[in-house]
């Protein structure tokens, strides 16, 4: 199989789940997961970005612009790192929790958030490019 054309695929699989389960987890599962991927991909496979705009087409052929633009606006949102979670916790009956996480661990956790989270949000803002654009 060509990787590169597998948006066909997934673009048909959003069809079938927009069916069964309804707009919002169809473009969650095709903009979400598959898109940002895929865009992800196309920096490193030139077969991939080849195929973007093709696969831009297919996705407004399935979702109005309106959707594809109010799913934009949250896609990728996450809450804040909350350090607090891997402090111990005294419980009434329980005693004390275990922390197993030394300072340095949750530092790194907490940078690795903000990886993920960055990474998150440039993706999401290339895909809302490439799909709201009015040229595209």
């Amino acid at each position: 199989m060509d990787w590169g054309k597998i948006w066909i695929e997934q673009c048909e699989a959003a069809r079938g789940i927009e069916d069964e389960f309804g707009t919002p987890e169809a473009l969650e599962y095709l903009i979400g997961d598959k898109f940002i991927n895929f865009l992800e991909a196309a920096d490193d496979h030139v077969s991939f970005r080849a195929e973007i705009p093709a696969f831009v087409a297919e996705i407004k052929s399935i979702f109005e612009r309106w959707q594809l633009a109010a799913y934009l606006e949250v896609a990728k949102q996450s809450e804040p790192f909350d350090p607090s979670l891997f402090e111990p916790r005294s419980h009434p009956i329980l005693g004390e929790e275990e922390i197993e996480f030394d300072v340095e661990e949750v530092e790194e956790m907490r940078k690795d958030d903000i990886r993920q989270c960055t990474r998150d949000l440039l993706l999401t803002e290339r895909a809302r490019e490439w799909l709201l654009e009015e040229g595209q």
